[in-house]
């Protein structure tokens, strides 16, 4: 194909797609959550512990090493543009190193809320 047929066909389907992801009606983020799994299942215990543990390994790195410092340069940028306004530099800094860190078995069966940054 050539460049401007290529061109023309991502200036067609682009759009349809677009259009046709906006008119679906439920995402599978709005679907009811399914209930959870009752009590007395020791190996899903043992699962959602191990997903837990699993989930902490690569979330507390990226929250510590990425997400945190992030916010502390920005609230650094943002008292450096304002001229030492410390309200907007502290909600950054609280917005971005508040939060869960460990990722509970609990919140892994869904009976406990995950608290991402930014939680209130």
């Amino acid at each position: 194909m050539k460049r401007t047929t290529i061109s023309r066909v991502a200036i067609i389907v682009l759009p349809a797609l677009c259009l046709a992801m906006a008119s679906v009606e439920t995402g599978w983020a709005q679907q009811p959550a399914a209930s959870p799994p009752p009590e007395g299942v020791p190996w899903l215990r043992g699962m959602a512990t191990v997903a837990g543990a699993v989930g902490s390994i690569f979330y507390i790195p990226f929250k510590v090493g990425l997400i945190c410092p992030g916010a502390a340069l920005v609230a650094g940028g943002n008292m450096a543009v304002t001229g030492g306004s410390r309200d907007m530099a502290e909600r950054l800094l609280r917005i971005g190193c508040t939060g869960t860190f460990l990722i509970t078995p609990e919140m892994v069966r869904g009976q406990e809320e995950f608290q991402g940054s930014g939680a209130r």
